[in-house]
């Protein structure tokens, strides 16, 4: 690897020594062996560990677990039985539970590729999007918001914003290369003439919608009070750091007011990142998020329109001008009327007063029009009562007509998309405060990354600066360290998603200050086959799932307690871990056991709302249909900070910026919330009235159905005998009907029905 340039290493040298109090020569040294650290090589695809004997038909990534397992006297743990390999598969691919139906078939197979064949269905499913473009919007800092979010009752939406997520799903479900799909989002605009197109093709309009990925940051500058430079300069900053963070997995923030105290990352690294993207979110030339989305018709279709919509304009007026001086002749007689009540004497000087203007009236036409003014005014209704027959239609058809016009006027929405405008030179801000401002920084990569790569610079009449592009290509580039990097961070998030750990515990760092890989060999042996398959998640994900590893058990057997005391923590994965659902996959089980689940791909989010009582709920107005409170929660409106009730109890992340990893806590809110949110009753309900109408009011058939419903598997014979009971003892107390609504709301409330096994 090429050392760091002896100015950066310098400047990390200062820094490092001010702060450790250490020599800047111990300072150097420190620098420079940080610049070595793993995650900043390019990948090298090491051996897969020799198995022989009875596991000599490992796949290579059970070979590599197997080989740490060995070192340490311990082996893998039993298959998981078919039933919760089943379930444990549906939820990590589609984010659903899977029929019954669906488990005899998989449990009663006895073919040698049914498990393989399961895999093929649940990837080829337009659920797997759903989940696996939830696990992407996270780590992107996705929001449907504009802003911090910082009043419950006040959302400042974004129009059209959803068009991203929906363009995320898609793009996962095709199994879009990953360079491909990372280009597009950074710089989708720099790859199509979308300026001077005359209508926006498909992929004109999917390039743009792209590039919503950089709008993740939040953005305040809406607001004339808080459209000032502080704020201009938090947006832009915001956007790199996360941007650095979701895909290369650095803490780029650490740098912005000073050389970073742990990683090869200098100030001047943080400043000449943030170039690349000034030109799109320039604090010289800003513009604020209504000013920055852009129309979804091009420049030319614009122009049509609005030409359009002036000729309409104009007949309309003609139209009402027409109406106007039809009813205006009407308004002499009504006068004269009017007028004929007064004492003849004032008559003509009080016509004459009021024909004149305010500012032109002697003293006594002021008092003239102060007296009678209102009494003589021609009021609209007294003209629309005295107009003849023929004159009334005439000016309904009129007006009729007028209206016609202006119905017929095209409007346009607009798109949540990243572009260019003018370029001005970016500065280094010293200790991070734009009102003191340093030298000119150019545009370029982080150095400890970088292998000669160069920006370049756009030809003088170009409409882009280009700088997103190169961006791109730095970090999808077969021959760059970046383009490694990226991959390992997402290597390692997949990782992350099906094991509840990442094999870099630190989803968020894979730079010095972050975890060492429990299984370093493994991971550059995923991210080689990744980058050696063109970026494809499913097929990488499939190589991971059909592994032996994961296919175990979660149990702890009996025989396995001298294996906790070595390995407590799971980290050589001697068994599978126990994952607890996020927090949107507990309401869309809830859905689709009670068998009301609207799986309606896309579109508008679900509007949401604060209650007096502080719960937050999915609101009943304006729904486009029925069953839109019914949709997966990843088509709810997505907020920073304020999440539905039922979500943000089972641990919603705020996005402040954005979530490489889901907390998952166990706290009695939890346990509340299941027994009393009125989301949750009423689909045990709904629950019921499924197992009621598939068993029929046979006890023992309504307990089997409801276990497989819920928790995919029959119940035992203890918890048969149990609910069997239970089912009585309520039949007694209350109906049938409430007896079976209070066991499907039990089975709800199971932890069972809140993990993945």
């Amino acid at each position: 690897m090429r050392s760091l340039s002896l100015r950066s290493l310098t400047l990390l040298t200062v820094s490092v020594a001010a702060v450790l109090g250490v020599s800047p020569e111990s300072a150097l040294a420190q620098s420079t062996e940080n610049a070595r650290h793993w995650s900043f090589q390019k990948v090298s695809r090491p051996p897969v560990p020799r198995v022989t004997g009875s596991n000599a038909l490992l796949s290579p990534v059970d070979a590599f677990v197997f080989a740490k397992l060995e070192e340490r006297g311990l082996t893998f743990s039993p298959d998981a039985d078919k039933t919760a390999l089943i379930r444990r598969v549906s939820f990590d691919l589609i984010g659903l539970p899977p029929s019954p139906e669906e488990v005899t078939a998989f449990v009663m197979s006895t073919s040698a590729t049914a498990y393989e064949e399961l895999l093929d269905r649940l990837l080829a499913s337009q659920h797997f999007g759903e989940r696996w473009g939830r696990h992407w919007l996270d780590a992107a800092g996705y929001a449907d918001v504009m802003s911090t979010d910082n009043d419950a009752g006040i959302i400042h939406p974004l129009e059209n914003r959803w068009m991203y997520r929906d363009y995320v799903v898609r793009s996962l479900n095709e199994d879009k290369p990953f360079a491909r799909f990372l280009t597009e989002q950074i710089a989708g605009d720099e790859l199509v003439e979308w300026r001077s197109a005359a209508t926006y093709s498909p992929e004109i309009r999917e390039h743009l919608i792209a590039t919503g990925f950089l709008r993740a940051s939040s953005d305040d500058t809406f607001a004339p009070e808080l459209n000032v430079p502080a704020t201009r300069y938090a947006v832009w900053q915001r956007t790199g750091e996360i941007l650095a963070n979701n895909v290369l997995g650095l803490t780029l923030n650490c740098a912005k007011c000073h050389d970073h105290k742990y990683e090869p990352l200098s100030q001047r690294d943080y400043y000449q990142f943030l170039a690349l993207l000034q030109p799109a979110f320039n604090p010289d030339h800003w513009l604020n998020p209504t000013q920055r989305q852009l129309p979804n018709v091009s420049a030319t279709e614009k122009a049509e329109i609005e030409r359009h919509n002036a000729e309409l304009d104009r007949q309309a007026v003609k139209l009402r001008k027409q109406i106007a001086e039809r009813r205006a002749s009407y308004e002499p007689k009504l006068l004269t009327a009017k007028l004929a009540v007064l004492p003849e004497a004032i008559r003509a000087d009080t016509q004459a007063a009021i024909a004149t203007a305010a500012d032109k009236r002697n003293e006594v036409q002021k008092y003239l029009a102060e007296k009678f003014g209102a009494a003589l005014t021609v009021k609209p209704e007294e003209v629309t009562a005295a107009l003849s027959d023929p004159d009334k239609a005439a000016t309904a058809e009129w007006e009729k007509q007028a209206a016609k016009h202006l119905g017929r006027k095209k409007s346009w929405q607009h798109w949540q998309v990243t572009y260019d405008g003018p370029v001005t030179p970016t500065k280094l801000l010293k200790r991070g405060n734009h009102e003191t401002p340093g030298e000119d920084l150019p545009p370029r990569f982080l150095t400890v990354l970088n292998r000669g790569s160069a920006v370049g610079d756009a030809k003088s009449d170009s409409p882009t600066s280009g700088r997103r592009l190169a961006l791109a290509r730095w970090l999808t580039d077969r021959d760059s360290p970046a383009a490694h990097l990226a991959a390992r961070v997402q290597v390692n998030r997949m990782w992350q998603h099906l094991f509840g750990k990442g094999l870099v515990e630190t989803a968020d760092n894979l730079g010095v200050a972050g975890a060492r890989p429990t299984h370093p060999e493994l991971l550059e042996w995923l991210t080689a086959e990744f980058l050696d398959n063109g970026g494809r998640w499913k097929l990488l994900l499939k190589q991971i799932m059909t592994s032996r590893v994961y296919r175990q058990s979660s149990s702890i057997a009996p025989s396995q307690a001298a294996v906790s005391e070595i390995d407590p923590d799971n980290r050589l994965l001697w068994r599978m871990r126990l994952r607890r659902l996020e927090s949107e996959i507990v309401r869309d089980a809830v859905l689709a056991v009670s068998g009301k689940l609207d799986t309606t791909f896309g579109g508008a989010p679900i509007p949401v709302e604060p209650r007096p009582d502080g719960t937050f709920v999915i609101s009943d107005k304006n729904l486009p249909t029925p069953t839109s409170p019914w949709r997966r929660s990843l088509y709810l409106l997505a907020r920073r900070n304020y999440h539905p009730t039922i979500l943000s109890v089972f641990d919603q992340p705020n996005l402040t910026t954005n979530c490489t990893g889901r907390e998952s806590s166990a706290v009695v809110l939890q346990s509340l919330t299941m027994l009393n949110d009125r989301f949750v009753l009423d689909h045990a309900e709904h629950l019921a009235a499924r197992v009621a109408k598939a068993a029929g009011s046979d006890a023992a058939k309504q307990i089997d159905f409801a276990f497989r419903i819920t928790l995919g598997r029959p119940p035992r014979e203890s918890e048969r005998v149990v609910s069997e009971a239970a089912l009585a003892k309520f039949a007694k107390q209350d109906s049938e009907e409430k007896a079976l609504i209070q066991l499907c709301h039990t089975l709800l409330n199971t932890s069972e029905f809140l993990y993945v096994p």
